[in-house]
C-alpha cells in the first residue's frame, strides 16, 4: 500500500533512506532515460544548485520503494523555473512571493505501468502537492511540465494557468504553469480517484482539512435549513 511523506528541514535526519532512494530514482529518470543534458549525478544519485537547506520533498512510497516525488523550492529564493526558464514566461513573470513555491524534478517511477504511473501514483502525489499547499497558506505553484502533463491534470480537474507559449516539439514540447492551491482542486482530484482520504498526514494539514470539512458540514446544514423554511413558506 502506498504511503506519502513530508520531507523538510525538521525531519531530514530520519529520512536519509527516502532521499537517497530518490536521487537515484532522479538520476534513473533524468539522467538515463531522459538524458536532460548538463545534469551532475555523483555515485548515480543526481544533485543540482537547488538541492539545498528550506527545500521540501513530498515522496509517495509504495512499500520500501520510491513510486513518485517532487521538490519544492519557495519563490523567494532561487528557483528552477525564475533561473533556468525565463524565456517561458510570455503572460506572467516569475513570482517572487513567499506565497509562491516552484516546483521541479517532477517524476514518477518507470517501473510501474503507464495506468498506474499517472492515475494512481501521479494524481497521488498532485493531491499531496495541493493539500500541503492548502494547509501551509501556500498561494500558487508554479513549474514547467510537458504540455501533455498539462492536458492531464486538466482532465484531472486541477486548475492551471499557462504562463507563456508552449516550447520545444512532440513528447518534449513544455510549458509553464501557475497551479492555485485551491480547496475546489483538492475536491475535484478525490471525485476523480474516488479517494477521499488525505493522502498527506502531516498535524496542520490534518487540522485543516479536519476544520474545512467542518465549515462544508455546516453551510450544507444551512443551505438545507434554507431551502426546507423556503418549502414551508411556499
Amino acid at each position: 500500500m502506498s504511503s506519502i511523506i513530508l520531507i523538510d528541514d525538521n525531519n531530514r535526519h530520519e529520512h536519509g533512506d527516502e532521499l537517497d532512494k530518490m536521487h537515484a530514482l532522479r538520476h534513473e529518470v533524468f539522467v538515463e532515460q531522459l538524458k536532460w543534458p548538463a545534469l551532475k549525478s555523483v555515485n548515480g544519485r543526481e544533485y543540482d544548485q537547488y538541492d539545498v537547506p528550506g527545500a521540501v520533498y513530498i515522496v509517495v512510497k509504495e512499500g520500501e520503494d520510491i513510486a513518485a516525488s517532487v521538490r519544492l523550492n519557495w519563490a523567494d529564493k532561487p528557483t528552477l523555473l525564475a533561473d533556468v526558464f525565463p524565456h517561458l514566461l510570455q503572460f506572467e513573470t516569475a513570482p517572487t512571493g513567499a506565497d509562491t513555491v516552484d516546483l521541479s524534478r517532477f517524476m514518477v517511477s518507470p517501473k510501474y505501468g503507464s495506468r498506474d504511473r499517472m492515475n494512481r501514483y501521479g494524481s497521488d502525489l498532485i493531491c499531496g502537492i495541493l493539500e500541503y499547499g492548502a494547509s501551509e497558506g501556500i498561494a500558487n505553484y508554479t513549474a514547467v511540465i510537458s504540455t501533455h502533463f498539462l492536458s492531464t491534470i486538466l482532465q484531472w480537474g486541477v486548475e492551471a494557468h499557462a504562463m507563456g507559449l508552449p516550447a520545444g516539439e512532440g513528447r518534449e514540447e513544455h510549458v509553464a504553469v501557475r497551479v492555485p492551491a485551491t480547496e475546489t482542486s483538492i475536491s475535484h482530484l478525490y471525485h476523480f480517484t474516488r479517494n477521499y482520504t488525505p493522502r498527506l498526514r502531516t498535524p496542520r494539514f490534518t487540522r485543516w482539512f479536519n476544520e474545512t470539512a467542518e465549515m462544508l458540514r455546516t453551510a450544507e446544514m444551512a443551505r438545507q435549513g434554507s431551502s426546507r423554511r423556503r418549502a414551508a413558506a411556499e
